[in-house]
């Protein structure tokens, strides 16, 4: 499954970055979000909107269509 289709509030683990573009890698990799990371769904905002994330005590938006190509397990 995806990043957008986890349910808010919801920890799950990112298993998979490789169809997120070389640039998006690695910036997140600046925020300390790599494979293995335990992330949290905060926000999904309506309209295609970005989602905002929890990693490590901080809060990171993403756009919509680079959280689509994040694919996340269930801990």
């Amino acid at each position: 499954m995806v990043l957008t289709e986890i349910k808010k509030g919801e920890e799950v683990t990112i298993t998979d970055l490789s169809s997120v573009s070389p640039a998006i890698q690695r910036r997140l990799l600046d925020f300390g979000i790599d494979e293995g990371t335990k992330v949290c769904l905060k926000q999904l905002l309506p309209f295609q909107g970005p989602c905002m994330i929890e990693v490590c005590g901080q809060c990171i938006s993403l756009r919509r269509n680079e959280a689509n190509c994040i694919v996340v397990e269930e801990v």
